[in-house]
């Protein structure tokens, strides 16, 4: 998810200074302008936090994986479709 959202910010021409930046980021410049749903980037947010459960809490479940596994794959098919619209 965080690379597809790098992408995303990529080709407005912005480069990300944090993981918060980059959730901002697209809040601004793909949800305002209705170009991504909040949905997409609320689920980078939820894995955001699992990850940081993960490595910093030691906090993690393979149900947990493998829903921001299902949720990864969805946001990356959704910046495809964008991208391909900007290209």
């Amino acid at each position: 998810m965080f690379h597809s959202a790098r992408a995303l910010l990529f080709s407005k021409e912005f480069r990300e200074k944090s993981h918060y930046c980059l959730y901002a980021a697209l809040k601004e410049l793909f949800v305002k302008t209705d170009e991504l749903n909040d949905e997409y980037v609320e689920n980078f947010r939820n894995a955001m936090v699992l990850r940081e459960d993960a490595d910093y809490r030691t906090k993690f479940s393979k149900s947990g994986a493998n829903a921001v596994l299902k949720k990864a794959n969805e946001f990356l098919n959704e910046a495809k479709k964008i991208l391909g619209k900007q290209v």
